[in-house]
């Protein structure tokens, strides 16, 4: 597994800065972090510690070379670090409301898998041009992605923390090829600078001056006015070709409940498709009657409760 990684960040205008970002290596897996605080509640620089906390230790505590369930794995995180949050903030002296972004990108046999929760994105660069990027969770970006026109930008609906359980959208499987470059960025960045400019640093050769001169960039564009900017590139260098392919579509294809509910019942070892009759279903072509069978739901659960019994017990 070969790649090159820079992070960099920028406090902007701000009196501080709460965005939060790492990548972290595991035994064969790379894990890219991104969370921006909240600026409009109490804690947001909490919320984006709390996250990059959690998922840090969760993601070093596997110890199987491959994660099974990959996309169940990062929404997993998501909902765990959701709960942390709040639970910080209940039993916080003072009265605050901690809340942050979240972007998730675990890279494994030469995938790419991503998470995220409001309008901190993920993009993928190919031969220098946008292939994909994450849906921002606004109303205007929401309707772009339906091919609706919203002349004025509406405002955020989802974060990590806070009272409303947090809709978590998943990515696809994507395999890399040499020369992609993946891209976890605050809304700073894609606010200040265009995406072709942005394109343009990050595919230089020196990754680290590049990052750190395109933020300092787009602070420089706006002295008036400018939030904290912060991004995550990973240059994949590995010309080897894909290893096995980990992803179950069913998983990608739940609905928000389902998606809590599978996770939830994976943390607690329940096959619920055989001891509770709860079943979900699938979108594409029929299985079972549209259900899971026993051998999917359980090769999606084995990996979570593995992780699940590590990450408690390290706590």
């Amino acid at each position: 597994m070969r790649y090159r990684y820079a992070i960099s960040t920028e406090q902007g205008t701000r009196d501080y800065n709460q965005d939060r970002a790492a990548c972290l290596e595991g035994s064969d897996s790379v894990l890219l972090i991104l969370g921006d605080g909240l600026g409009g509640y109490t804690g947001g620089e909490i919320a984006a510690d709390i996250l990059v906390d959690t998922a840090s230790k969760a993601f070093l505590k596997i110890r199987t070379p491959v994660i099974e369930e990959p996309s169940l794995f990062l929404a997993l995180i998501l909902q765990h670090s959701h709960r942390a949050i709040n639970r910080y903030a209940k039993n916080s002296p003072e009265e605050i409301d901690p809340r942050t972004t979240a972007v998730l990108c675990l890279i494994q046999n030469g995938y790419a898998y991503w998470a995220h929760a409001g309008d901190s994105r993920l993009y993928l660069f190919r031969n220098g041009s946008q292939l994909t990027r994450t849906l921002d969770h606004t109303g205007s970006d929401q309707a772009k992605g339906g091919g609706h026109h919203i002349p004025i930008k509406t405002g955020l609906y989802n974060c990590i923390g806070g009272p409303s359980r947090p809709s978590i959208s998943l990515g696809p499987e994507i395999a890399l090829q040499y020369g992609d470059r993946l891209l976890l960025c605050s809304d700073g960045v894609w606010q200040g600078m265009s995406i072709d400019e942005v394109a343009e640093y990050i595919h230089e050769d020196d990754l680290e001056e590049a990052t750190d001169n395109m933020l300092e960039t787009i602070v420089q564009r706006h002295p008036d006015m400018c939030d904290n900017v912060t991004s995550v590139v990973l240059s994949w260098e590995d010309k080897s070709a894909p290893g096995k392919s980990m992803q179950h579509e069913q998983i990608r294809d739940l609905t928000d409940n389902e998606l809590w509910r599978a996770a939830r019942d994976a943390e607690k070892g329940i096959r619920n498709n055989t001891r509770s009759g709860k079943k979900f279903p699938r979108k594409g072509k029929a299985q079972n009657n549209g259900m899971f069978s026993t051998e999917d739901l359980d090769s999606v659960i084995n990996e979570v409760e593995s992780f699940v019994k590590q990450w408690e017990e390290g706590k």
